[in-house]
């Protein structure tokens, strides 16, 4: 019986070449699954910071407190001793009055900061009190509220109870005389 001649080297892969390649497969997926969800998670925070309530809070809270202060007198404003209330009195914009119409009043309770906007009796400094006032909550988890004055110029302070969102701090100016 005549043998067939064996090959000097026979070509394919051993059992552990295929086991070891395996392996580093699933070594390198494993590392991308874990940047992958570490990569999630630092979005879902950054996205929460940015578009959460209390990030919503402190734009609502910046744009009612801009848009009263650019309307308001700079001859009177009540400032509580605190300075954790603002008194401001404003015109409608397309007034023709010599005393402003309306008064907005700034205020903290508890943790949540309001506005309190009213009507003034015609031709005088002081709240209506025949007509309804609207209060409108500005933001939640508030640590605290301060108002400054300065000349015309009217600072917002707000701290959030939770440190790791950012104080607001709001400047606007008063136009009107």
């Amino acid at each position: 019986m005549k043998r067939k001649p064996q090959p000097a080297h026979t070509r394919g892969f051993t059992m552990i070449e295929v086991l070891v390649v395996i392996a580093m497969v699933g070594i390198m997926t494993l590392g991308a699954g874990v940047l992958l969800a570490n990569g999630q998670k630092s979005w879902g925070q950054l996205f929460g910071r940015v578009y959460g309530d209390s990030a919503i809070d402190s734009l609502a809270a910046q744009k009612a407190f801009d848009t009263v202060c650019r309307k308001s007198s700079l001859r009177k404003y009540i400032l509580s001793e605190a300075g954790n209330s603002l008194e401001l009195y404003y015109w409608d914009d397309s007034s023709t009055a010599s005393t402003p119409e309306h008064y907005a009043r700034f205020y903290q309770s508890g943790e949540d900061v309001f506005v309190e906007y009213g009507s003034l009796e015609t031709g005088t400094w002081q709240p209506d009190t025949g007509a309804p006032a609207t209060t409108v909550k500005l933001a939640g988890d508030v640590d605290s509220l301060t108002f400054t004055v300065e000349g015309t110029s009217v600072q917002m302070f707000l701290s959030y109870v939770d440190e790791t969102m950012m104080p607001v701090v709001c400047s606007s100016v008063r136009h009107n005389e």
